[in-house]
């Protein structure tokens, strides 16, 4: 007698889909084995065969026959969870796509499933950024739009299914022709048989004998449960609370943690299942009707069932005993910050290396063990900060990477990292801007060294099997027979005067005698890291030098008063002075900004004093920019008259291993004086000028520049010992306003005026002077109240008609100068002619 199945309803589609699982995993192996790159970590067939087999460790727990509904949740939920690697994500969206389009049918025809490999397909290609032909998507591709124009027999899904299936198995056959490297290893792609597996798995279900034995058994099996449950929990004395109720609650964002709290003490055994949709209850309870009242309002109740029973699904929540047992992960919430960083890594002597760099934490399971999205999820949830930077170390593990990022509530932010010591690398650099340090990372090398284990052929490399290999940024470059001599090439050609230091990993194979080859580099920072990883003799991460970066650094100081907009795009480090304010020292510019600190001293009354960096701060800074590939550095710093800030910094030059390489220079000036000269030496920097070129500038530059303030309440110079106590009480009875300047690195009087207009006037004559003999640049400046704020305009204004004048911009005198001049205006004139 022939079978025929016309349609299918939500059990038969619950066999397919064990079916599919159990013919999947029956050949993953062979799926690995098709791995294009010969390296012994091809896991296309792991990660599909585990991520169907999130979904049969769910189905077969089952011990009712669900509607298409309530499976196509189950089925989803799981799937999506269970998703692991390229391929498992791919593969989950697939039957995501599949499913979204019969959810709302008991039974399906042919017709239905032919819509439904449609939507397969479209959520197949919309999961991957850039589509390539000759994967596992022109598979899926290939069986919709052959299922599009099927005209066989529609009221035989066994006919179908056969069809389908040998649509597959040709395209499978067709990709090496799709794929060039496919065809140069000489094999077909791993996910797009793996697609092929997937539905004889289907077709096995419904003509293979030994799998409809064992389909049976499993339904068999879910029965008897079923049986043993009731049977068992009838037992009068065994009960405390009688009545096992279950229902769904047909919502799922509500606050499920505050909902439990509601019900939990009308029973026991509770357990609540919340996905995006929905949330399933179940609770052995003696007053059923009271758990429904509260259940109901948190959205409509739909399948409720209430049996004089106990009964407790063990495996559909893992407790927070287990959770916090689990070896895999390793959460150090000290180290969060604002910004936490969260690594999946080969094993934990990696993690440890991790958040001793200043990780958060790490999950385990990174070559040959893809974690799934459910994996990843529960390490999110066991970090404090809302805000994570997620390194996924793997190519195969970002698309699942970007998929928990999508379903958290927290903010995720997933860095694609492809390699165990890039995302090292990245951690190991958080303190600098992240866009700097991400741009970095295209400029370095990321080396593997394993062994091969099969003969391919990769571009004009032909490799055999025990052959070592090295991928450099994920792709095979070098090989050899010889380990060592592998080991050397690579240090030879990707070593150079543009490296900056290199991280090795040793594997659990590193070789003794190989990695004397590692000692005797020179002129490079190495760091050493005894990770002991599996099937990789070595990980080597190789910095190099950012060559648009200049040869010079330019460090100055806060009195310099830059900001990122005066600064733009030049290259500036600038180390803080300190600013006691009462009993306490904030960083210039750092935690006291400059409108906090005006703020403060006009209206506490307050007089602050300063205090110049330490060495140690120098050595810090200087260190870090040689590091970063500086060859030279020029420190431009405050007037020696002024301040002692230069002293330190000669002391840190004299710690410091390349200290012939700093210069220290006194600039003779302050405030945008200062910062004129930075902006120039950084300019010139970029330019690729000299050094004895920009130093030969910085000395033009000092002899010329002129600056010139006004100090509104000389108060303060004579607090800070400036200014004679009689010149002070003088100033203040006649309003008498100081018109100083800076000469030859020290603050004198140029004049006295009375009054504001007096003051003004005198300004726009001392430049009216000056401009008369040569061109000139103008910036202006202020500190303190808006008054100060608009005499600084003034002075600008009263340059319109000036055509000899070029007006640049407007600094905002800082808290170093401040706490010594109170509030001031001025400006700074550059001739143009030199």
């Amino acid at each position: 007698m022939k079978l025929e199945i016309k349609v299918l309803n939500s059990m038969r589609l619950t066999k397919l889909l064990i079916a599919a699982s159990r013919w999947l995993s029956k050949y993953a192996d062979v799926l690995n084995d098709l791995n294009v790159y010969p390296v012994p970590d091809g896991d296309t067939g792991t990660n599909m065969s585990m991520t169907l087999q999130a979904v049969e460790n769910e189905l077969i727990k089952l011990n009712h026959e669900p509607n298409m509904k309530e499976l196509v949740e189950i089925v989803s939920e799981a799937i999506l969870l269970g998703a692991r690697g390229n391929s498992g994500t791919i593969l989950s969206q697939i039957i995501q796509g599949f499913l979204s389009s019969i959810e709302d049918k008991e039974e399906i025809t042919v017709d239905d499933v032919i819509k439904a490999f449609g939507m397969a397909k479209e959520r197949a290609y919309q999961a991957v950024s850039e589509p390539v032909e000759g994967t596992m998507l022109t598979v899926i591709r290939r069986v919709a739009e052959e299922a599009a124009i099927y005209q066989g027999n529609k009221d035989d899904f066994i006919l179908f299914l056969v069809h389908l299936k040998n649509v597959a198995k040709e395209a499978v056959e067709e990709t090496p022709n799709l794929l060039p490297k496919l065809k140069e290893a000489g094999v077909v792609d791993a996910g797009g048989k793996g697609i092929f597996y997937v539905l004889e798995g289907f077709e096995k279900s419904v003509t293979d004998p030994e799998m409809l034995k064992d389909l049976e058994r499993i339904v068999q099996s879910q029965a008897k449960r079923k049986e043993r449950m009731e049977y068992t929990f009838q037992e009068p004395q065994d009960i405390k609370f009688r009545y096992c109720t279950e229902f769904i609650i047909e919502e799922g964002t509500f606050d499920l943690e505050g909902y439990k709290k509601e019900i939990s003490s009308l029973g026991d055994s509770m357990v609540c299942a919340q996905t995006t949709h929905k949330t399933k209850t179940h609770i052995h309870t003696n007053n059923p009707g009271q758990v429904l009242e509260i259940a109901i309002k948190y959205g409509q109740l739909n399948n409720i069932k209430i049996e004089n029973m106990a009964f407790q699904h063990k495996n559909l929540l893992v407790s927070e005993k287990e959770i916090k047992s689990d070896n895999r992960y390793i959460i150090k919430n000290e180290n969060s910050g604002e910004m936490a960083y969260f690594a999946i890594v080969d094993n934990r002597k990696l993690g440890e290396y991790y958040l001793e760099a200043g990780a958060t934490g790490i999950l385990v399971g990174g070559q040959t063990q893809n974690p799934s999205v459910h994996d990843i999820e529960e390490g999110i949830k066991k970090i404090q900060s809302n805000k994570i930077i997620l390194l996924p170390n793997n190519k195969n593990i970002i698309s699942t990477a970007k998929i928990v990022a999508e379903r958290s509530k927290k903010d995720i932010l997933v860095l694609e990292t492809k390699s165990m010591l890039e995302g090292y690398y990245l951690v190991k650099n958080k303190e600098e801007k992240l866009e700097t340090i991400v741009e970095k990372v295209k400029n370095n090398y990321s080396i593997e060294i394993t062994q091969a284990v099969r003969d391919t052929r990769i571009d004009d490399i032909e490799i055999k099997v025990g052959d070592y290999i090295a991928l450099v940024n994920g792709k095979i470059k070098e090989k050899n027979k010889d380990l060592q001599e592998l080991v050397e090439t690579i240090t030879q050609k990707y070593i150079s005067d543009e490296s900056l230091n290199i991280i090795i990993s040793y594997g659990k194979e590193a070789d003794k005698k190989v990695n004397k080859v590692f000692e005797k580099l020179e002129n490079i920072d190495k760091k050493e890291l005894f990770v002991e990883q599996e099937n990789y003799h070595y990980y080597i991460y190789i910095e190099q030098r950012d060559l648009s970066l200049p040869e010079i650094a330019i460090v100055t100081d806060s009195t310099s008063d830059l900001t990122p907009e005066l600064m733009g795009d030049l290259n500036i480090d600038i180390i803080p002075l300190k600013i006691k304010i009462g009993e306490d020292y904030y960083k210039d510019g750092i935690e006291l900004t400059k409108r906090d600190f005006w703020k403060r001293v006009t209206s506490e009354s307050i007089i602050p004093k300063t205090s110049q960096p330490s060495p140690a701060e120098f050595k810090e800074i200087y260190e870090r920019l040689f590091k970063k590939g500086y060859k030279k550095i020029i420190s431009i710093h405050i007037s020696s008259k002024l301040s002692g800030t230069q002293q330190a910094a000669r002391v840190a030059k004299g710690m410091v291993a390349r200290g012939e390489n700093i210069t220290i220079v006194d600039s003779k000036a302050v405030a945008m004086s200062l910062g004129y000269q930075v902006l120039e030496a950084a300019r010139l920097a970029r330019e690729g000028m000299s050094e004895e070129n920009i130093l030969s500038r910085l000395e033009q530059l000092q002899d010329r520049i002129k600056l010139y303030f006004v100090v509104n309440d000389i108060s303060y110079l004579e607090k800070g010992g400036r200014i004679g106590r009689a010149s002070s009480v003088i100033g203040g009875f006649l309003k008498v306003k100081p018109i100083l300047k800076l000469e030859n690195g020290e603050i004198s009087v140029q004049g006295k005026v009375f009054g504001e207009s007096g003051a003004l006037g005198y300004m726009e004559r001392l430049i009216r002077a000056e401009s008369k003999k040569t061109s000139m640049i103008l910036y202006t400046a202020w500190g303190g109240t808006r008054k100060e704020l608009l005499n600084a305009d003034e002075i600008k204004n009263q340059q319109s008609g000036n055509n000899k004048i070029e007006y640049r911009g407007r600094f905002e005198i800082g808290a170093t100068i401040g706490a010594h001049s109170g509030p001031v205006y001025g400006f700074a004139i550059i001739p143009k002619i030199i």
